[in-house]
């Protein structure tokens, strides 16, 4: 295995190409008003690509983590470059919404090839002790992804179609092809996969997991990703329609999530530190302000704008916080059982089932009874998190990647 300071190149590869393709994932939200006069559809309409967008990206996610676990890295990563850059090309050149439908559609299959594939690649290149910091990297990348759509390219595309959006960044996902390549040639794995264990069947690590009850786990994951990925994609149309703010105030307060998704997983390593590694204390500490913050913003909804944009800002920081124990840190605990991707699959694939149902939800919430009543939502979906943390969940995090038996 080798230190951290020769894998920091591979590292530095991984995180550029995970905040490119975050790149081609999240630069709809900063589209979407342009999109709707474009494309000539509703809000509600294009709240269904979201909806279609987090299922076909749930459903890859199950597919790629076991797929993950058992072909080459290098080989899995240049197909999902490519793809991604491809799918967003095309999306810059479609004319209608049903096109557009069904590319985003295939796009979210796409982008579940990535997660994954780059912790396990990651796991064979850079030793267990530098994983936190590994998980802490990776992290930042989607905070970048969105600093860069939400704010750069918002800013700098406020002239031109709502096409831009998607063609510069698949330009940019086709750059990265020749790099992977080099790295390839550079770096080959064929001895470090001879060395590992095998990946062990699909039907014997879903049960494995299942008798481990990671099953709790996953419904966590559904509630987390039910508030964080639906609160998301609808910000940009709370922030302006529905807290009445302008085009720049809007993408200047929308630079508060990026850094609040930062600053959350930061909190979430330093409360590892300080419980020593123990994930269910940390995690238990996170839910808690995920529901003092929910409270404040049940009670606060209709005040002031800005103390609403902060208190969202807060909520981001707490749940990404969450998040970030759950499918960066606890995943890298699973390297010495070869299941590294398959459990990032089965854990990014519930986050996305929640958030699947979550994002039209909120939609018809907000075009039917406005921004007040979202984040009743949120509270409900917090109460039901911290549940579970307290029960079957947090032993799972206790255990991290040892078998139940192991831990009796």
């Amino acid at each position: 295995m080798k230190p951290l300071k020769q894998g920091l190149g591979i590292l530095l590869l991984c995180w550029a190409t995970y905040v490119t393709a975050y790149l081609c994932r999240v630069n709809i939200s900063a589209a979407l008003t342009k999109m709707s006069a474009g494309l000539g559809v509703s809000m509600e309409y294009l709240g269904m690509a979201s909806s279609i967008y987090f299922i076909t990206y749930a459903a890859g996610q199950l597919l790629n983590g076991f797929l993950g676990d058992r072909v080459k890295p290098y080989r899995f990563l240049l197909t999902a470059v490519a793809a991604a850059g491809a799918a967003n090309l095309a999306v810059g050149n479609v004319s209608n919404g049903a096109a557009f439908l069904l590319i985003w559609g295939i796009n979210g299959y796409i982008q579940s090839m990535f997660w994954g594939s780059l912790l396990r690649l990651l796991s064979f290149h850079i030793p267990a002790e530098h994983h936190k910091t590994v998980s802490t990297v990776m992290s930042t990348a989607s905070v970048t992804g969105y600093i860069l759509s939400w704010s750069i390219l918002g800013k700098a595309f406020a002239g031109l179609s709502w096409k831009a959006y998607f063609i510069v960044p698949g330009f940019c996902a086709l750059l990265l092809i020749p790099c992977w390549l080099l790295t390839a040639r550079r770096h080959p794995m064929e001895q470090m996969l001879r060395e590992l264990p095998d990946s062990p069947p699909v039907g014997r690590a879903v049960r494995e997991l299942f008798e481990d009850r990671m099953y709790f786990i996953c419904l966590l994951c559904c509630a987390i990703g039910a508030i964080q990925e639906g609160a998301v994609f609808w910000l940009p149309v709370i922030f302006s329609r529905d807290l009445g703010l302008n085009a720049d105030s809007s993408l200047l307060l929308l630079m508060v999530i990026p850094f609040s998704k930062l600053l959350g997983v930061f909190l979430a390593r330093w409360l590892l530190g300080r419980h020593h590694e123990n994930a269910r204390r940390s995690m238990l500490a996170m839910l808690a302000l995920v529901s003092a913050i929910a409270v404040l913003l049940v009670l606060t909804s209709r005040l002031s704008a800005l103390l609403t944009v902060l208190l969202i800002g807060l909520l981001i920081l707490a749940v990404n916080g969450s998040n970030w124990i759950i499918i960066s840190y606890l995943p890298l605990s699973f390297a010495e059982r070869n299941m590294v991707s398959t459990l990032v699959g089965i854990l990014d694939f519930s986050i996305y089932v929640g958030a699947a149902v979550s994002s039209p939800l909120t939609g018809i919430v907000l075009a039917r009874y406005g921004w007040p009543a979202v984040p009743v939502i949120w509270l409900g979906l917090t109460a039901a998190s911290v549940l579970l943390a307290l029960t079957g969940a947090g032993g799972c995090l206790l255990r991290k990647g040892k078998r139940i038996h192991e831990c009796a």
